[in-house]
């Protein structure tokens, strides 16, 4: 019910974050790390984030006892030198919790640094494409509060990390990184631009799609993908109308979280593959390349899993019944299509910046994703040029 505070636990997707939902969540940061016994924490934000009044009255309002520090220096796509930094300050501040706000790209760096905080030099070590990030120490507690509806970074263990050195953008994946708490405030969700909205939308729809379809997908991750499908397609065109809308923005917040339940056992698939080269080598925000790559991604799965892309459109609100699986499953790619029209999601991606020159390296770049060995469809290198070579 909106206006209300909800305590939610999920055990029964083993997902041990504590989510608290509803308009204010953000307020309860300060009962948590009581909580905690936390009476030294550090924010992990971008520069944005930084200057919003909800930021500034969290540490002006900030009980007696408690010190809350900032660290604002979280750039889109972050990279492994701002979380070497980040550790460096939360050392330095004595900082006994992180907490991250904003959008994934805060998020997931507020679980690095959490982890840098501890035992530096620890990011730059997980550079190593297809292997799983290794972490046999406690990071410590993270709170993440998202400022978007797109990334679930907030319950899931992942944290995507961007190599200066290598130019790799990677997924670093331990069950160490989740965070304790997730504070979903619909109400920060406001502070967000169109763009961002769309794009961080897109994103959710892309995470629980990929999720439903996965060779690791289990029957109680697609019943959570296909819940997250159908929260998200109806209250995306409503946020990107009416920024004040907070029962739209609350569900689709709420849609976006259980994408995060499903693909955090699941995993993902091509279109997250390969989106990752496209924010590593041109800078292209996660949620604009998943927006412009997942139709093209859907196309070439499609046929491989026809009962999943029918129930995925059925969730996009297609009435099916009179349709066999393999024409319901073209469906779904037509009203994904739709929906992106429907909210001015870029659709090519000579549109935001990438140079046709470059998809020969992005394939190679995109191979290693451990998102590949979880695709419905075998896919070889040559596949992804093809693909990118079509989304140009």
């Amino acid at each position: 019910m909106t206006g209300a505070i909800r305590t939610m636990t999920f055990p029964e997707d083993d997902n041990p974050v504590t989510v608290l939902a509803g308009p204010s969540a953000l307020a309860e940061t300060y009962r948590v790390l009581r909580e905690l016994g936390v009476d030294n924490a550090t924010v992990v934000c971008g520069r944005r984030v930084a200057s919003l009044d909800l930021l500034r009255s969290l540490v002006r309002e900030a009980p007696t006892g408690l010190r809350i520090s900032v660290y604002d220096l979280v750039e889109p796509d972050p990279s492994d030198t701002t979380c070497e930094r980040g550790g460096e300050f939360a050392r330095e501040a004595g900082a006994q919790a992180i907490i991250g706000i904003g959008g994934g790209s805060s998020m997931d760096a507020a679980k690095a640094i959490a982890a840098e905080a501890v035992q530096p030099g620890w990011t730059v070590a997980q550079d190593h494409p297809g292997e799983p990030a290794q972490i046999d120490f406690a990071p410590l507690p993270v709170l993440l509060a998202p400022t978007t509806a797109g990334t679930a970074s907030e319950v899931t263990p992942f944290s995507v990390i961007t190599y200066t050195k290598t130019k790799r953008k990677l997924v670093l994946g331990h069950p160490a990184l989740y965070a304790r708490y997730a504070l979903l405030d619909p109400l920060v969700l406001q502070t967000c631009s169109e763009t961002v909205r769309v794009a961080a939308g897109v994103d959710a729809l892309t995470h629980a799609i990929e999720s439903c379809v996965s060779k690791q997908a289990t029957d109680q991750t697609r019943r959570r993908a296909l819940q997250s499908i159908a929260l998200v397609a109806p209250h995306l065109p409503r946020v990107v109308d009416d920024v004040g809308d907070v029962q739209a923005q609350e569900q689709l917040q709420l849609g976006a979280m259980i994408a995060g339940l499903a693909f955090s056992k699941s995993r993902l698939g091509i279109v997250h593959a390969m989106a990752l080269p496209l924010s590593a080598l041109f800078g292209v925000p996660h949620g604009v390349a998943n927006a412009v790559l997942l139709p093209f991604g859907m196309e070439f799965n499609a046929m491989s899993d026809t009962e999943g892309f029918a129930a995925i459109a059925a969730a996009m609100g297609v009435d099916t019944a009179a349709l066999d699986d393999e024409q319901a499953a073209a469906t779904a790619v037509d009203a994904v299509r739709a929906l992106a029209t429907r909210v001015g999601a870029p659709r090519r991606m000579s549109e935001v910046g990438v140079e046709r020159e470059a998809i020969p390296r992005m394939a190679e770049d995109a191979m290693p994703s451990a998102h590949i060995a979880c695709n419905p469809r075998p896919i070889q290198k040559s596949d992804l040029i093809e693909l990118y070579t079509m989304a140009f």
